[in-house]
């Protein structure tokens, strides 16, 4: 028995189910637990939760040298079953409609559409899935399959024609659906499938056994259905017209297959029409750009009907709309004449269209516009040079990349390696080709105005920074590298995983330092790794990663205020604590001073050209002075000062101020800035001896250089007022960073155009995105060259000239602020700034409607800075939640109406509220809920900024937790109150075996397994502060519950007099019951299996019985019952607080980091020496008496107040014993472990973690909790009778288990 009694036991949450985790984890986690979870499983939780195509295939390489072929395959069935399942549950495909079949079909046939098509999402995913498993060869990687193919076609259609016919052992698990047909039809279109003389061909040349079983899928009555849907349920007539030419004696057909006699010839007339339609209305007019651009519903069904019956045609069609080449006409460009002028595809039309067309316009789209060396390839009659793609093709990449991800991966690899590759040409060429640098431009606009929300959760996300290092230190042209630095901000702020460490330290990076030039983003990457190793901790990264790490960010040491360290976790506090103590330097690195400013000035003639009239002096001296790059970080202070001795910034010499600062790498314009804006600080600050501006003037001078002359960068001024080192002017640089954001006029104009203008936060809803941001560049035109003055001027030509122009898709100042004013939220919450920070959050709160990851951004805010107290503001919290889009967000609506002020009132956070927290949760994590959205005004899944149903589902519990206005301890209450059961509900037993509603009787209320689950993951992700609370109620139900004592041995340490009361105790209250329990007993309604629990009625030797310690058989029921499986409970009303305390703790401990053993070694320590977990400092456990649980209270079945008035004291006390002075608490003996089913407990608790256990040293050995448990034990059995038999069982699994 043993371990293998306690794993067959107790019911443990599979690896599959862990959510947070990263997918290609799972497989080892699994085997270590239990073999219950197969790789089946493991793969079906991978589709689930749409992982991307790179980790499906690292598992696919993890499987074991002999294994099951069919496990994709199986997988993608199982996920098939419940997708149609789920479809069926929301459809009316029972409910028929009228329809006359008998008519003539018309040339323009009306086209039958549900009302709710929210199952084309699921569909469309499940689509991607199949055309990828069965496209890809896997033979390069993976000798486990000998087609090379980890699904085949003749093997699905078999597997899908079993899930409604059955099997000998096993019944249908599905009716006939056209579903079935449609998954099939997508991937007819793969070349080895339906092309010629290949597997459907040659099967309709032999005994057509694959197209009996196709036909054999089809229900007839489901297209008549009310929520019959053409393009799924014409499949198999689209699928034979797609095979027509290979089905031999088609007049014939009919009688081989006697069905198709009745459903082929109307409906088959639908698609023919279909098809003479779409070359009439599109592909005739292909040439007219308004033809595929915002087309009704109908329309677009149409379009999708025509890419499932003819091969290529809507790609090709579409691809010659979107990039027109006129038929020998002059080739139409855009009023710049940067590109050409094509149409406009709504996502709409996209989403539904066959699979195999999104393949292939995505590939014709790559290769002609992106593909090549020269720029884009144009096929026009006479030729044209085009610079640049047209965004409306870039609009359709972008929204094929997020709604095909599986089959388009291929793709998404060339365009990151062709990235990869353009990143390195500056290391490897002294000038950058022009093509390279609008390609360049092109991508990463892509990449981080609309990829980035998708490759947040990607294999390839934590190496991101490695595919623009180079770009980063090299570029020149000076508008890219403003870009390139905006996408380093976006790639550190969407890193989650621990491998971002691994990925930081990997010694392929080729350079000494990740940020040599700019410590604004040195700080930001140090940021961003606090946030990581403080939510994820480090998980198997090599000791010392982090120190290794914050070593190579940054060529000078890094310095912090105490509170910005205050927040760090211990591993990057503590590098920084022995920085501080080994002596680094705590000044500003090349910081510029007063002398040396005064002494260029006054000792030198290189600035007299700015100082005198312009036209008096050349300024060749000062050119060539500032050729030298060391000069260069002078030369901003130097024009500070100069502007200071004006009082102005006098527009005759930005000419030359322009011509001097083109000198300057752009890498080095951040340095720059933070050098000029230190100096400016200290010429400010009080504590110079002799300041000489005003805080008004420094505003007013840099708001009229990022504005109005745009010679310096807005992101750049912003992170050099709030760097965090304490040698700078911090409190001055807050000040003049709120002047510059919450109170300038400039970005409050912007913000109210960018608004006024009406783009929609829904990018893949937004067909106009260009002309309205044109719109807006033409209103406030941004500039990289230092030319604002002269373009505003007039001059002509601009001397030295410009680089070359480039194409602005996307690009624009205020989403571009958005990563900085995240860094902003975060210094204002570090320095307890409330109420800057809640008129913060609500003047900027409109632009985080285009934030690429609002709800990671508020979801690591809480978590991060949950301890500070400016967070437990209900305004703050209130104004954080508002950043999020309600319409995108699936948040409680109690929650929402407290954050817009509907409901100030903290009532509703109740009990009921922690349960949809996680009943919505559960839902989120359950495969067999296919992701389904609850409310249709939600955006399609593939577009939302977390597209796993888990894990968007895991954060917004965790907001609702920590943004709701309740204390962590009320939090916990309830929570345990609800994975316990410990709620009440009226319901009273009917004779039939029913139940209805009754006020005056109450029941417990016990959850769903997958809820007691998903509240396990829940508490794992939250605060460390939540799981001391928890432990604290580990510690005290290991100890006093009433129910392990119930089915326990008496010890052998009570007295006769106390036995005796309590068998006094014990009959005066059976006396009491006798009569209603016996009627009760007789109608029969109180078996083991009813709703009334297992209570049992003792005979009259029950005193002798005690006396002589002897277990009952009510005891021995419950034994069995407290470590039976949580649902065998659950579903034979046999649930009790043990066992489900049991279970909800193995989720908590499944879920967790390894920090958790070392709660269980005290735990076992302290129970070891007799005493018990204090409370956590500072909560207010101390008023529940140090525990929240109201242990088994009269709502726990199995609890009998008749046995378990044995263990208590004569008098009824339970003293729970005093406080030492080392803070421990230290019980009387009663209140000790004493007992053997307290013992069994244990074992099962720590079950789960015993392979984790060996991994971890403890007390410099990884068996120290073996010994504690050892010791531990012998304490226990030394205060019980050698004679208590029935106890010798109960110890037998304790002992087999250690």
């Amino acid at each position: 028995m043993g371990l293998e009694v306690i794993q067959a036991l107790l019911e443990i949450p599979g690896g599959s189910n862990s959510s947070h985790a990263t997918y290609y984890d799972l497989i080892r986690e699994t085997e270590r637990l239990n073999d219950a979870t197969t790789p089946v499983g493991l793969f079906g939780d991978l589709l689930f939760q749409r992982a991307p195509w790179d980790e499906v295939i690292f598992m696919i390489r993890q499987l074991p040298p002999t294994p099951n072929a069919s496990t994709v395959r199986e997988a993608l069935v199982v996920k098939t079953r419940d997708v149609v399942r789920c479809i069926q549950r929301h459809s009316r495909f029972h409910e028929r409609r009228q329809v006359d079949t008998s008519g003539v079909v018309a040339a323009n046939p009306d086209m039958v559409i549900p009302e709710n098509l929210d199952f084309m999402e699921i569909l469309a995913e499940l689509s991607d899935q199949l055309y990828a498993f069965t496209s890809n060869d896997l033979s390069p990687i993976a000798n486990i399959y000998p087609s090379g193919y980890a699904v085949q076609y003749e093997d699905l259609i078999v597997d899908f024609h079993a899930l409604i016919t059955g099997t000998d052992k096993e019944p249908p698990e599905l009716e006939k659906d056209n579903t079935l047909i449609y998954l099939l039809l997508q991937l007819i279109h793969i070349d080895k499938v339906g092309g010629k003389d290949k597997l459907l061909p040659q099967d309709y040349a032999s005994d057509e056994h694959l197209f009996r079983l196709l036909i054999g899928l089809y229900n007839e009555d489901q297209v008549n259905s009310k929520d019959g849907f053409y393009l799924r349920d014409l499949a198999l007539q689209c699928a034979i017209t797609h095979q027509q030419g290979y089905i031999r004696d088609r007049a014939m057909m009919k009688f081989r297959h006697p069905k198709l006699a009745v459903i082929w010839p109307f409906y088959s007339q639908i698609c023919y029409n279909v098809q003479s339609y779409f070359a009439t209305k599109y592909k005739n007019n292909v040439q007219d750009t308004t033809s595929f651009s915002k087309l009704p519903m109908h329309e677009n069904v149409k379009v999708a009907m025509e890419s499932q019956i003819r091969q290529n045609i809507v790609a090709g069609c579409l691809f010659v709309y979107l990039v027109p080449n006129n038929n020998g006409k002059k080739v139409e460009l855009d009023p710049s004449g940067m590109f050409v002028q094509g149409g406009v595809v709504n996502y709409k039309l996209l989403d539904i269209l066959n699979v195999d067309a999104k393949h292939r316009l995505i590939g014709l789209l790559y290769k002609m516009m992106l593909d090549g060396d020269s720029g884009p390839r144009i096929h026009a009659d006479p030729p044209v040079n085009v610079q640049f793609v047209a965004p409306s093709v870039i609009d359709v990449m972008y929204k094929l990349f997020m709604n095909s991800p599986c089959s388009v991966d291929q793709v998404m690899k060339a365009l990151l390696d062709r990235l990869r590759r353009y990143d390195r040409l500056p290391k490897t060429s002294e000038i950058m080709p022009p093509e390279a640098t609008r390609w360049l431009f092109t991508v990463l606009q892509l990449v981080n105005f609309r990829l980035i929300r998708s490759l947040k959760f990607t294999p390839g996300c934590p190496h991101l920074l490695h595919y623009m290092k180079f770009a980063l230190s090299l570029t020149k042209h000076r508008a890219l590298h403003n870009l390139v630095e905006t996408c380093n901000h976006s790639a550190l702020s969407v890193q989650t995983s621990h491998k971002f460490l691994r990925s930081l330290v990997d010694n392929k990076r080729e350079r000494p330092y990740w940020f040599e030039e700019s410590e604004a983003l040195a700080r930001r990457a140090v940021m961003t790794v606090a946030r990581v190793v403080k939510l994820r901790g480090q998980s198997d990264a090599p000791a010392g990663v982090t120190t290794e790490i914050l070593q190579i960010l940054h060529k000078h040491p890094i310095v912090w205020t105490e509170e910005i360290l205050s927040f760090f976790p211990e591993p990057v506090r503590e590098f920084y604590r022995t920085q501080e103590q080994s002596g680094a330097s705590k000044g500003i690195p090349g910081a510029v001073t007063e002398q040396e400013v005064t002494t260029l000035l006054e000792e030198t003639s290189v600035h007299n050209v700015l100082l005198v009239p312009k036209g008096t002096e050349p300024n060749t001296h000062l050119l060539m002075h500032y050729s030298n790059i060391a000069h260069h970080p002078f030369f901003l202070c130097v024009f500070w000062e100069i502007i200071v001795i004006h009082q102005q910034i006098s527009e005759t010499m930005l000419e030359d101020i322009r011509a001097v600062m083109l000198q300057f790498p752009p890498s080095h314009m951040s340095t720059y800035t933070q050098q000029l804006v230190d100096y400016a600080l200290w010429k400010l600050d009080p504590k110079n001896p002799n300041p000489t501006v005003s805080m008004e003037f420094v505003v007013n001078m840099f708001e009229d250089l990022v504005w109005k002359y745009q010679l310096l960068s807005i992101e750049h001024i912003l992170l050099s007022l709030m760097t965090g080192h304490p040698a700078r002017s911090g409190d001055l640089g807050l000040q003049i960073l709120i002047q510059m954001t919450i109170h300038s006029s400039e970005i409050s104009s912007r913000i109210s155009h960018w608004t006024s203008i009406g783009i929609s936060p829904r990018p893949w809803e937004e067909d106009s995105y260009y002309e309205k941001l044109q719109s807006y560049l033409a209103r406030y035109p941004e500039y990289f060259g230092f030319e604002a003055h002269e373009v505003r001027m007039g001059t002509n030509p601009i001397n030295p000239p410009l680089d070359i122009p480039l194409l602005a898709n996307y690009n624009n100042v205020l989403l571009r602020l958005l990563n900085i004013f995240d860094m902003i939220i975060s210094r204002f919450i570090e320095y307890g700034m409330t109420d800057t920070l809640v008129t913060f959050l609500e003047t900027f709160g409109c632009l985080y409607l285009y934030h690429a990851t609002p709800l990671g951004f508020v979801r690591d805010t809480l978590l991060y800075y949950y301890e500070s107290p400016t967070l437990r503001d209900p305004r703050v919290a209130k104004a954080l939640l508002k950043l999020l889009d309600f319409r995108q967000v699936e948040l409680s609506p109690v929650l929402t109406d407290y954050a817009q002020e509907l409901n100030r009132s903290e009532e509703p956070f109740d009990e009921n509220y922690v349960s949809e927290i996680c009943r919505k949760l559960a839902v989120s994590m359950d495969p067999k809920e296919c992701g389904y959205k609850s409310d249709p005004s939600l955006p399609e899944r593939h577009y939302r900024e977390i597209s796993n149903p888990a894990i968007q589902g895991l954060y917004v519990a965790v907001i609702e937790v920590l943004a709701c206005p309740i204390t962590k301890e009320k939090f916990m209450e309830q929570l345990l109150n609800v994975v316990l059961g410990n709620r009440t509900a009226g319901v009273s037993q009917s004779a039939s075996g029913g139940s209805f509603t009754s006020p005056s009787i109450s029941s417990r209320v016990v959850p769903e397994p997958r809820v007691v689950h998903a509240a396990g993951l829940l508490l794992a992700t939250l605060p460390a502060e939540f799981m001391d609370i928890y432990f604290v109620e580990v510690d005290a139900f290991t100890r006093t519950d009433e129910t392990l004592l119930q089915a326990s041995t008496i010890s052998a340490k009570s007295t006769p007099a106390s036995r005796a009361a309590a068998v006094a105790a014990a009959a005066q209250k059976r006396s009491k019951g006798r009569s209603s329990w016996s009627e009760t007993a007789t109608n029969g309604s109180a078996t083991a299996g009813s709703n009334g629990g297992m209570k049992s009625d003792f005979g009259e030797d029950a005193e002798q019985e005690f006396l002589h310690f002897n277990r009952t058989t009510a005891q021995d029921m419950l034994l069995s019952t407290l470590f039976s499986s949580y649902a065998f409970n659950r579903n034979n009303f046999r649930s009790n607080m043990p066992n489900s305390f049991l279970t909800f703790f193995h989720a908590v401990a499944h879920y967790s980091s390894p920090d958790i053993l070392l709660r269980v070694m005290k735990c076992l320590e302290n129970w070891r020496r007799g005493t018990c977990l204090p409370p956590p400092t500072g909560s207010s456990l101390l008023n529940y008496n140090n525990s929240i649980i109201k242990f088994n209270n009269k709502f726990d079945p199995l609890r009998d107040d008749s046995i378990s008035a044995v263990h208590r004291e004569p008098n009824g006390d339970d003293n729970v014993g005093e406080i030492t002075d080392d803070g421990e608490n230290t019980r009387k003996p009663n209140q000790s472990l004493r007992t053997d089913v307290q013992l069994l407990f244990i074992c099962a608790l720590i079950g789960p973690l015993v392979h984790r256990f060996e991994k971890v040293q403890i007390g410099g050995t990884s068996g120290q909790f073996l010994v504690a448990l050892v010791e531990l034990t012998a304490m226990v059995t030394d205060q019980m009778e050698a004679a208590s038999r029935p106890g010798l069982c109960t110890l037998e699994h304790v002992i087999d288990f250690m």
